[in-house]
Parts: C-alpha cells; sequence; structure tokens
C-alpha cells in the first residue's frame, strides 16, 4: 500500500466530527505500521520505541480536533500552537515519559518526508521546517510542557514566587490591558461565545499574577456600564479566571488555596476602607455563587453583610410585603418549571443572609411552582440559609406538595444533620395532613436521543452527556463523575431547537473529547454510587442534579451492589469478533509500554 499524507476529503471537521475521527484512526492504523519497520522508529532508543506511534496519534488528534484540516497544510506556526499550548494543557504524563514525545514526533516526520517528498513531487511541503522547530525545542521541552513557558500556571512554582508575581504584575502588560480585554469582550461577546473555549487571548487569564491584576481591577476599578453587553463580559472573564483557580483548589493544589486565601482577605480590607467597587463586586458574587463551597466562613460573612449594605434603594412603598409578593408572582408567570426558577434567582439569592431569603421564600410559596422551588433551595451549605427555608415551609404542612414531599424524602441524606432532622418533623407533618409523596415523571425512553460518556482523565473524571426531546425541541444534560468527589459541573439547557443542540454537541467534538455512545443503563448504575461521593466528600447536590436524576427515572438514590458482567450486554451491541479483540489488545500494549498504565488525554 502506498502511503498518503492524512486527508479529509469531503468531510467537514466541523459539522461531522466523528467521521472526521474516525477517517483519522483509519489513516493511522495504515500508517503506523510502516513507521514502526521504518529505520528512523529502529534508530531511536529502547525508551523513546515504547510509545509505538501513541505520541503521534495524540498529536494528529489535537491538529484535526483544533485545527481540522489536512496533514499537508500543518506549517510551523500549527506545530507550535499544538506543542507549545494544546498538548502540555491537554495532557498528563511523567517527566519520563514526556521526555520521549519529541524524538517520537520527529522520527515520524522524518520518516513521512523520505516517504512523501523523496521524489519530484513535495506532498508535505512544510515537513522540513516543522522537524526544525522539534528539533529546536527538543532540549527544551521537558520545562515547555511543565509549564515554564506559562502552559501550567501552577507549574514549578512555590506560593512565595505566585505572591511576588501577584503582587508584581508581569511588566509585559500595559496599565490599560485590563480595560482593553473588558472592551474587546464586550463587543465580540456574541462571536466568542459561539466558540468552543475561550479565545486564545484570555488563556492568559489562567495565570495567578493575571488573576490577581484582573480581580483587583474589578473590584476596584468597575468597568465602563456603556459598553455593549459590559456585565456580561466582565462575567465571562471573570468565569473563565476563576473556573481553572477553583478546579485546582477541588483537586487540593496548596498553591491556589492560598492565593484564594490571600485574595479574600485582601477584598475584606478594601471594604473596610470603603474601596470596592459595587458594580464590579455584584458581577464577581454572581461568579462565586458556583463556587461557595470553596469560599471561607469568614469571607461568606462577609458577602452576607454586604449584600445587606448594598440592596438597591427602593421606594419605601416598594419594600412591603405585598408588593414583593406580587412582583415575584409576576415573575413567576413567565417562568415553566421551579428548576428554572431556581436557576433563575440562583446568583442574585447566592450570598442573601437567612433572613432576607426568608423574606423571598415566603412570597414565594403561596404557589406550588414557587413552593417546589423554594424547597429546592434548601439545597444549600450554608446550614442557617437551609434551616430558613425549612421553617419557611414548616409554616403550613398542608400546602406542600406530593411532588415537594417525595424530594424531601430523597434529598434529606444529603442535608446537614440539624436540617435533616428539622426536614424529618416536616415530612411527618406533611404525612399526618394525609398528603403522599408522587415524583415527577421521567423521560419516556423514546425521547432519549442520545447518551455519551468520555473516557477517564487524569484527575479521575468522567463526563456524561444526554440530548432529550422537549416537545419540538431539544434539551442537554451534561455533568461529571468525579472520583473521590462525586457528581459535579451539572447543567440541563432550556429547551432549544434542534439545530442548536447539536452545535453544542459539535462544539464539544470539536475540543476532542473523547465520547463514546452508551446505554442509559450504564449511567443509572453510576449515578448512585457517585451521589454517595457527594455525601461523603461534603459537596452539596443541587437543583440540576436534583431534575437529572427525576428526569432519567433514578428511583432509589441509594447505590445498589451488582454483578459486574451485567453490564457488558448493554455496552456491546454484539459479540467483538477476534479481529475487533485483537486490533484493542495491541492498542491497549502500546499505551501500556509508554506509560505504565492508561495514558490519559484531558479534553
Amino acid at each position: 500500500m502506498a502511503i498518503k499524507p492524512f486527508q479529509l476529503g469531503n468531510i467537514d471537521q466541523s459539522e461531522d466530527p466523528d467521521a472526521a475521527n474516525d477517517k483519522l484512526d483509519l489513516w493511522l492504523d495504515a500508517t503506523r505500521p510502516f513507521y514502526l519497520e521504518s529505520p528512523e522508529y529502529q534508530k531511536l532508543s529502547k525508551a523513546n520505541k515504547k510509545g509505538e506511534g501513541c505520541w503521534f496519534d495524540i498529536f494528529m488528534s489535537l491538529y484535526l480536533n483544533y485545527i481540522g484540516t489536512d496533514l499537508k497544510y500543518l506549517d510551523v506556526d500549527a506545530a507550535e500552537e499544538l506543542m507549545l499550548e494544546l498538548l502540555p494543557r491537554k495532557l498528563i504524563c511523567s517527566d519520563t515519559q514526556a521526555k520521549t514525545i519529541i524524538p517520537e514526533l520527529i522520527a515520524y516526520w522524518q520518516f513521512f518526508h523520505r516517504i512523501l517528498n523523496g521524489g519530484k513531487q513535495q506532498r508535505l511541503k512544510h515537513a522540513e521546517s516543522v522537524i526544525a522547530f522539534l528539533e529546536n525545542i527538543r532540549k527544551d521541552y521537558l520545562s515547555i510542557y511543565k509549564g515554564d513557558r506559562n502552559s501550567h500556571p501552577f507549574a514549578a512554582m512555590d506560593f512565595d514566587s505566585l505572591m511576588q508575581e501577584a503582587l508584581n504584575p508581569s511588566a509585559h502588560h500595559d496599565d490599560d490591558w485590563i480595560a482593553n480585554l473588558i472592551a474587546d469582550a464586550a463587543h465580540h461577546l456574541p462571536d466568542y461565545k459561539r466558540q468552543p473555549s475561550p479565545p486564545d487571548h484570555w488563556l492568559s487569564l489562567l495565570q495567578i499574577p493575571n488573576v490577581a491584576e484582573l480581580l483587583d481591577h474589578i473590584c476596584h476599578q468597575g468597568y465602563d456600564l456603556t459598553l455593549p453587553n459590559a456585565s456580561d463580559a466582565v462575567f465571562e472573564l471573570l468565569n473563565c479566571a476563576c473556573q481553572d483557580l477553583f478546579m485546582q483548589i477541588r483537586q487540593g493544589n496548596k498553591e491556589a488555596l492560598d492565593f484564594w486565601s490571600y485574595i479574600e482577605q485582601q477584598i475584606i480590607t478594601s471594604a473596610q476602607k470603603n474601596t470596592l467597587d459595587p458594580d464590579g463586586m455584584r458581577v464577581l458574587f454572581e461568579v462565586l455563587s458556583t463556587h461557595k463551597q470553596f469560599l471561607s466562613p469568614e469571607f461568606l460573612n462577609f458577602t452576607h453583610h454586604w449584600h445587606m449594605d448594598h440592596v438597591d434603594v427602593m421606594m419605601p412603598d416598594e419594600l412591603t410585603p405585598e408588593a414583593l409578593e406580587q412582583s415575584l408572582q409576576s415573575m413567576l408567570e413567565d417562568i415553566p418549571d421551579e428548576f428554572t426558577l431556581v436557576s433563575a434567582l440562583h446568583e442574585q439569592l447566592a450570598f442573601l443572609p437567612a433572613e432576607g431569603l426568608k423574606l423571598i421564600t415566603g412570597a414565594l410559596i403561596s404557589s406550588d411552582k414557587g413552593l417546589n422551588g423554594t424547597a429546592l433551595m434548601m439545597l444549600d451549605d450554608n446550614h442557617e440559609r437551609a434551616m430558613s427555608i425549612v421553617n419557611v415551609l414548616s409554616q403550613n404542612p398542608a400546602a406542600i406538595t406530593p411532588v415537594t414531599l417525595a424530594r424531601l424524602i430523597r434529598i434529606r441524606n444529603w442535608l446537614a444533620a440539624p436540617v435533616k432532622s428539622k426536614v424529618d418533623k416536616l415530612v411527618q407533618a406533611v404525612r399526618k395532613k394525609g398528603i403522599s409523596p408522587q415524583s415527577p415523571q421521567p423521560l419516556p425512553a423514546s425521547d432519549i436521543l442520545e447518551t455519551y460518556m468520555s473516557a477517564v482523565d487524569g484527575s479521575g473524571a468522567q463526563g456524561a452527556m444526554l440530548t432529550f426531546r422537549d416537545g419540538k425541541l431539544q434539551r442537554l444534560i451534561s455533568f461529571v463523575l468525579k472520583e473521590s468527589v462525586g457528581i459535579v459541573d451539572v447543567l440541563v439547557t432550556p429547551p432549544a431547537p434542534k439545530h442548536q443542540i447539536q452545535e453544542y454537541v459539535s462544539m464539544m467534538k470539536q475540543q476532542g473529547v473523547a465520547a463514546e455512545k452508551v446505554s442509559l443503563d450504564l449511567i443509572h448504575k453510576q449515578l448512585p454510587f457517585f451521589l454517595a461521593l457527594n455525601q461523603k466528600s461534603n459537596i452539596a447536590i443541587d437543583h440540576e442534579l436534583v431534575q437529572v436524576m427525576e428526569l432519567l427515572g433514578v428511583e432509589n438514590w441509594n447505590p445498589e451492589s451488582t454483578d459486574l458482567a451485567t453490564l457488558f450486554d448493554p455496552l456491546l451491541p454484539e459479540t467483538p469478533s477476534q479481529a475487533d479483540i485483537a486490533s484493542v489488545q495491541k492498542r491497549s500494549e502500546s499505551v501500556r509500554k509508554i506509560t505504565g498504565h492508561s495514558l490519559n488525554v484531558i479534553y
């Protein structure tokens, strides 16, 4: 067989990433045996031979899913992006393994250069320049991979160094770079939000010194309110910076935790000096509402006082309970269900003190939708706030709906002991009123369209995604099963036209997520086990997780033992052939040789 450069042909990677990746896999499987017999491969050291082409497979997978063109167009610019930015951010491996990346890639490219450019026709015209680039970074690539070139913000830096850089921002930024970044985000936000990942010039926000600068600017100087999409743009920038920071904190990174503790103290001190900008702080609190579990008790207490001191000024006659209830009931008319209600109020109520929350929820419970939503707000890691909601619901047990009663019985195990005791008394009072629990109807199996799960990454996380019908529209569910933590990052999208949901799925695949279709039964079996980890790790469950469990019809939230063999049939539509088994074993052995265990690529 003649070796040819990889070509997509009539496949558009952005429209059909599955077909594109399937074609790449076929091409890699076809060319690899020639490479393994080549003199370029034979010249490698024993350590560098262990991969048997695995590094080049990853290199090409990243190239296809992030750049998405034929191999003949892969030039030095593309190679730089792959080797200096993408691969260090997406790959987890040991220093010993990282040292073998460049030698294998050089050998593979030399092999292609000899075969494809040896005659009159230069079929890979950029091969020589790519090889030269790889040779140039060969000596320093381990330090590049480990983050010395800003690929990993926390790599190879101690806390003192991080704080010194945070307090003395990098000289390469001009004084207006944050303001310019906000202005750029405001003017181009619709375009940026359609992309599968943040624009490249936002990646600097993953570096601790730049996070410090951004927070300092937003908290003290605020932002230009006259810009289009101003608040949304600042929210997205802060969310980009904080999401990575709190992911590091969740994974136990001490430097990230110490840095955030320092930021908390700086904000509290600035508040005492009255130097914080209210508009900037409002957006920051919206972003932090999804990271409450990582905030210190002192900072949470500060946020409660801040919100009480900065309530929007209203006319005295508008502060009556009657006016508040009328306003909330008007809002309820435009909201389809209690889950949408909680999502709509989450950012506004996340840091409201218990007494303020009691006032709001007391006005909500006059309707079934408002009462059901109020009960879901009980899933709060602040025990005082959760207790205030139980007290509101306990005022009239006869008003508790059968759906809320069923939820109270299920979620009680994930509540703090004092709250759980109060909920148990409420459940008893409701049952005495003759009310029986009734679970909402789950999705019909025919409405569930696609079910995907990713491979487990290097941090022990595995993503799941489902699409389903909602009338003439579609919706998407996604969440992450995190080892030793539980179920996190839950998302249930609003109903949307089919093409919008498919765009979301395509964006995920463009990011290179190695997702496979699985049976719904497998997810059903996984959820209770990981839900139990939420309880053990003290990671609160939220209203969206309750919605997912109900939509999928998970009746028993407690894990049950199962025979591993019972999982096989749903996963395998037909018995694999001996050729299929041999192919998988060969690839598995290649990965084992290079890593000593399974290779983890984060997408």
